[in-house]
């Protein structure tokens, strides 16, 4: 039952269409659109208004709270009520240049804070007719987009309650937009359909969802039931919305013919589940302890992200949350282990390792039992199936075999001399990063990671909790673009932190802090507090400064990349650093760069 709340939840309605309804009424002229998010909380509605003046975000580790100022048809300033809680550790106002300024679009990120937690906003983007404003929040989690339609915003609905659980928009057209398309065919087989057009020459997503009365859903989207495996997290993400790219940008395969199963490899336990095929995989999420206990996967549909429902148990300890470049990079094959979880228990799978035209992600759990492979010869996964129950006791791909031919990602943003040069010139030469950096410091638990080198360092994300720090995660500059790291822990904890540098004008130059056990016991030992040091300040501490201190070298240069362990907690934390030569001596005439 608790998916089928999710699932009805989770849907992008319609209330009314732009210009013309399906029966050709011409009177109806706002859609309603979302909410996106999750469950929880009271239902609010503000309803419509002429235009929106102003916008109060409240946020930390999701968003706590949203206030609205309307500005209605008499020319009055009205005031929505507090949309979430109290808290928060920053609150942001979005003044619009009234009457000039208009919102046009939102986006954001939402999911849950912890493991299992209840889904909700996690970050939101506004977007008016002059510019951006955010991101306001944490951008971890499931996207959601609403293009620019041709329509303004005027009104938000939702739920709420200690946090903003989920958010909509209602949408009033601005000019005459594109003909609604009829969803005859869809509504014939149980699906709603809402359509539009960007302008430019976009296509604007597609939403779809279940009817009440229909037991026909998107494929991809099976619902076999077991005894363990419930959603939880309080949505299914069984449809998400995003810009469609050009038919340039998608993979192309020069042998005909359609997808080929293999698998299932692992145990014969649980019940089956297939979620059919589609065009390439862009993300891929697993729990796990003595096994793989569950997994989800982000499909891409010409354009379209589908995610599938959460296949298998809720007693994962671990979370891993692969995410793939796609259509840039596409995964071929996938390896792994099954066995017993337990002595003389069922079989499952007990590993997964993820291949890919680029590199190879995992494993990710235990490689004992027995071994297999996926077929190696070319091609690309574009669905998963396999059966499920406490644990993901089998699993298998459906590949598009053939050569493939991926699309050219686009070109890197130019970089002028002045940007690339500006916070290096006075350090003279340079020299190339060691490769392996200071450090780590802190326990010998969790498994290691290691970001590698890069240009520079643009923001940190942490979450900490009265323990220690809970996970770290690293915006790094690559030749002027922007790569995110994994995130390297749990995630959970009492706050959250965005560290933001002035990139390329400041440089994170020294990291230093504390490390110390969990418990009194002192087998556990953790990252308890960080410090920041750039070119221009100190930001920080972060977390108790309890423990055994620890700082990295203090000669100059840049820290250009993270390397450490990650559990629940971040175990322990080391830099790659890139060195000046001549130090303390001013500029040198002959400048070189490196790019990484």
């Amino acid at each position: 039952m608790a998916r089928d709340r999710a699932y009805d939840f989770s849907n992008l309605h319609l209330q009314d269409m732009f210009l013309k309804d399906f029966n050709g009424n011409d009177k109806k002229k706002v859609v309603t659109v979302g909410p996106w998010g999750g469950g929880g909380g009271s239902p609010f509605d503000d309803g419509l208004y002429t235009t929106i003046r102003q916008l109060v975000v409240s946020h930390g580790a999701a968003i706590d709270s949203l206030l609205i100022e309307y500005h209605d048809k008499k020319g009055a300033s009205v005031w929505s009520e507090r949309h979430g809680g109290t808290g928060g550790t920053r609150t942001d106002k979005v003044m619009l240049d009234y009457p000039d300024e208009i919102l046009l679009s939102i986006n954001g990120f939402y999911g849950s804070i912890t493991s299992r937690g209840p889904f909700m906003v996690r970050s939101l983007t506004f977007e008016s007719n002059k510019r951006k404003y955010g991101p306001f929040g944490f951008q971890q989690g499931l996207h959601f987009s609403l293009p620019v339609t041709g329509g303004m915003i005027v009104g938000f609905h939702g739920r709420c309650g200690w946090y903003l659980d989920s958010v909509g928009v209602h949408i009033k057209p601005l000019n005459k937009p594109s003909p609604i398309v009829p969803s005859g065919a869809m509504n014939k087989i149980g699906y709603n359909i809402v359509r539009g057009s960007a302008g430019n020459g976009n296509d604007i997503v597609v939403a779809v969802r279940e009817k009440e009365d229909s037991k026909i859903r998107p494929r991809g989207s099976s619902r076999q039931s077991s005894s363990s495996s419930s959603d939880s997290e309080g949505l299914s993400d069984s449809l998400l919305v995003v810009q469609k790219p050009t038919e340039a940008n998608y993979p192309t395969n020069s042998t005909p013919g359609g997808p080929v199963k293999y698998g299932p490899w692992g145990g014969s336990g649980g019940s089956v589940f297939d979620d059919g095929a589609y065009t390439g995989v862009r993300q891929i999420t697993l729990t796990r302890n003595a096994g793989i206990t569950s997994i989800k996967v982000v499909y891409d549909k010409s354009g379209i992200a589908l995610g599938s429902w959460k296949h298998g148990g809720a007693g994962g300890i671990k979370t891993d949350k692969i995410m793939f470049d796609y259509p840039y990079e596409i995964l071929t094959h996938i390896t792994g282990y099954y066995g017993t979880t337990l002595f003389m228990g069922p079989t499952a799978v007990k590993s997964l390792t993820f291949h890919t035209t680029k590199r190879k992600y995992g494993p990710y759990g235990e490689e004992q039992g027995t071994f297999f492979s996926s077929s190696k010869c070319e091609g690309m996964i574009v669905g998963f199936h396999g059966r499920k129950g406490w644990y993901i006791d089998s699993i298998g791909v459906h590949v598009l075999e053939g050569k493939l031919t991926l699309p050219q990602p686009p070109p890197p943003a130019p970089v002028s001399w002045a940007d690339a040069t500006l916070a290096e010139i006075s350090h003279g030469v340079v020299k190339e990063p060691i490769p392996s950096g200071p450090g780590p410091w802190g326990g010998a638990g969790g498994r290691p990671w290691d970001d590698g080198v890069y240009n520079g360092v643009r923001q940190i994300f942490l979450t900490r909790s009265r323990e220690g720090i809970t996970s770290i995660q690293i915006e790094y500059d690559k030749i002027g673009q922007i790569i995110k790291s994994a995130m390297y822990g749990s995630g959970t904890g009492e706050a959250t932190h965005r560290i933001r540098f002035e990139y390329p004008n400041e440089i994170l130059n020294c990291i230093c802090g504390y490390y110390g056990s969990v418990d009194r016991v002192e087998t556990h030992k953790v990252i308890k507090s960080l410090t920041f040091h750039t070119s221009r300040g100190k930001y920080g501490p972060y977390g108790e400064e309890v423990g055994t201190f620890f700082t990295s070298t203090t000669t100059q240069g840049k820290v250009v990349g993270f390397h450490g362990r990650c559990s629940l907690y971040l175990d322990a934390i080391g830099v790659h650093m890139q060195h000046w030569l001549g130090e303390g001596k001013p500029a040198m005439k002959k400048i070189s760069l490196f790019f990484g």
